[in-house]
């Protein structure tokens, strides 16, 4: 793919569009009280006077934090609580008798609203939340995700949240207690939303349906590139690679917050949310190292041994970090760094893409594209489930996986069929070089039989000259002149025209000479091309005979009682092999996006044409045609730098 003007824009235009779309959400997340004039909570109270149910109020701020204790079930245990923890974070980032807490364990928080009124029933969940909790609001249990115990070995955790509807009464104040237990995420990582019952249910119901509806799309699109991987075995376009990115796409897009609670009993076993996040981690970094091999496949970027080596070992390391560094520690300061740390390799192929953009494949913008939609995927997904978004983006890397999905399956398509096609027109190609054989081997049978001719004259020569000595010596003229002239008609040979130097060119403007005049088509041939030039013999035949046989059929299809002409000519010109063919035809062209179809009951030039546009564009020359109501005219100009 040459660079084009536009190339540079769109490759900026990608890396733009995700730095910008991926880093919204936060920003929309810094300013949400300022945009929405949403109050946040301090000292473990909140007044949401006058705040509307009818959508989601974020519920951060400061709770009041009880460590080790579940003060639903034993309000007795109330008592002063530990201290003030801000919401959304990690509790482990916290010190009680000058020790961090640790990742694991159980704790209870409490939020005071005041000013609450709701006429409908309400809820409090964490949508998409990785821990076990329960939440109650004046003791009334609102929601729950998996099972909350004091023995870790009883937790158990998942993302999907039970709703159940609270009325309230008429007091003042209501108070919200939430339970979390944990083997690893340490807390409230993500807030709290207060909604009205009924619209969290509808709008769950309304997510579980897209979401559904979108995995059927990306279970369809990895469908087309199982199939078409099994139909490109041609051409070297057969790439393991390109399915396999798939298989990792689906297990990601099954990983996610959103969808893992439907596969968590069949797919992942049973085991818990928690306990599966190293498999998202090991997923996530398999992709983002397949990418090199997506860039090579379908993009035409190298990478080298060392290259593939160097990001092998530095996901391991950084995978074996994760598994390694204890959760506490990893909360406190790793919890954002390694997943950014992450997404080195996206980086790194930005700027081989860069500099190899002029080396881009076929469909390779579409391919950047689709691999922009997917890391911006990532980044929102991992903004998501890290609570640093108040934006429910949990669809988020559903949607742009299903659509890179979508791309990948779309330019294994086209590929495959560029694949047939050009095995269509390779196939006519070598039907081609047969009939030229045959050309040229019907135009060296017209010059043996020639040739034949004038050595059985030679032969016989001798035997003639005794005849016309012995007429010439008897006086017997009037004899003499009649057998010089029966001897005349009998040495009479037409001679084959010899068209240019070159010999297969020669050959093949000698047998449609022949044709043409057993046709009674008007033929023209001004031809120069040396014997020597720089496109080889086979592409020359590919051009010519192509070219000519078409002329041909458009010639034959026309009524024998109008006027039938083909003109050729071939020269060189400023260092390029020009070659110009003329001919009459019927007047109706096929023509679809601007390509001439093939149709042998037509007039119409096709695959011929698209044999000699594979050689034009292989020997960096161009092709035109054109054609008026009676004449259709082809262009074709080769470099010819090497040729005499």
């Amino acid at each position: 793919m040459r660079e084009s003007k536009r190339t540079k824009a769109w490759l900026i235009a990608g890396l733009l569009f995700v730095l910008i779309c991926s880093h919204l959400p936060v920003m929309y997340t810094q300013f949400y009280h300022t945009r929405t004039a949403t109050p946040t909570a301090e000292d473990g109270s909140i007044d949401v006077a006058g705040v509307s149910l009818s959508k989601e109020t974020i519920l951060d701020g400061e709770w009041a934090f009880y460590w080790n204790r579940l003060i639903a079930d034993k309000p007795e245990e109330l008592g002063s609580p530990d201290f003030h923890i801000q919401v959304p974070d990690y509790w482990s980032k916290y010190k009680i008798g000058g020790e961090y807490l640790p990742a694991s364990g159980y704790a209870s928080y409490r939020l005071t609203l005041r000013g609450l009124e709701a006429s409908q029933p309400i809820t409090v969940s964490i949508p998409d939340f990785g821990s076990a909790y329960r939440i109650f609001i004046d003791g009334e249990l609102s929601s729950e995700s998996g099972v909350v115990s004091e023995q870790s070995s009883n937790v158990f955790t998942t993302t999907k949240a039970k709703l159940y509807p609270v009325a309230l009464s008429d007091a003042s104040e209501h108070v919200i207690d939430l339970e979390v237990a944990t083997t690893r995420f340490s807390g409230l990582y993500m807030a709290p939303v207060l909604e009205e019952y009924h619209h969290a249910i509808q709008e769950d119901s309304s997510r579980n349906t897209v979401r559904l509806i979108l995995f059927g799309m990306a279970l369809f699109s990895f469908f087309i590139l199982v199939v078409t991987y099994g139909l490109s075995f041609r051409g070297g376009r057969r790439s393991i690679w390109i399915p396999a990115i798939g298989v990792f796409v689906l297990l990601r897009i099954m990983l996610t917050t959103e969808f893992f609670s439907l596969w968590q009993s069949t797919v992942f076993f049973g085991l818990s949310y928690e306990e599966t996040n190293p498999l998202m981690f090991l997923v996530s970094f398999a992709f983002k190292y397949l990418l090199i091999y997506l860039l090579q496949d379908l993009l035409g970027i190298t990478f080298s041994r060392k290259e593939k080596q160097g990001f092998l070992i530095y996901y391991a390391v950084l995978y074996f970090s994760y598994l390694l560094i204890p959760h506490g520690f990893y909360n406190r300061y790793f919890s954002l760094l390694l997943p950014v740390a992450a997404f080195a390799i996206e980086i790194y192929a930005f700027i081989k893409v860069w500099l190899n953009r002029r080396n881009l494949k076929k469909y390779g913008l579409l391919i950047y594209w689709g691999a922009a939609l997917a890391i911006l995927g990532l980044i929102v997904d991992c903004y998501y489930i890290s609570g640093n978004s108040y934006l429910n983006l949990s669809l988020a890397l559903l949607i742009l996986f299903t659509v890179y999905m979508m791309i990948l399956s779309l330019v294994s398509t086209l590929r495959t069929a560029d694949v047939y096609n050009e095995l269509a027109v390779s196939t006519s190609w070598l039907e081609q070089a047969r009939n030229q054989i045959g050309m040229q081997i019907e135009y060296y049978d017209a010059l043996s039989t020639q040739i034949n001719e004038v050595r059985v004259v030679r032969h016989d020569t001798h035997h003639f000259v005794a005849v016309m000595t012995r007429l010439f010596g008897e006086g017997r003229y009037e004899e003499l002149g009649q057998f010089l002239s029966e001897y005349a008609d009998l040495c009479e040979t037409e001679p084959l025209t010899v068209f240019c130097e070159n010999v297969v060119a020669n050959s093949i403007l000698g047998y449609y000479a022949l044709k043409t005049k057993a046709c009674n088509i008007s033929y023209h041939c001004a031809c120069a091309i040396p014997k020597r030039i720089s496109i080889n013999d086979s592409d020359l035949c590919v051009v010519l005979g192509n070219a000519l046989e078409n002329a041909m059929e458009a010639c034959e299809k026309m009524d024998g009682s109008v006027v039938r002409m083909i003109a050729v000519e071939a020269r060189i010109v400023n260092g390029q092999m020009l070659i110009k063919i003329e001919n009459s035809y019927g007047g109706v062209v096929y023509q679809k996006d601007g390509r001439y179809l093939s149709a042998k009951n037509s007039c119409a030039h096709g695959l011929g044409l698209q044999s000699i546009q594979m050689v034009v564009d292989a020997c960096g020359g161009f092709l035109k045609t054109e054609h008026s109501e009676a004449l259709f005219t082809l262009m074709v100009a080769f470099p010819n730098s090497g040729g005499d």
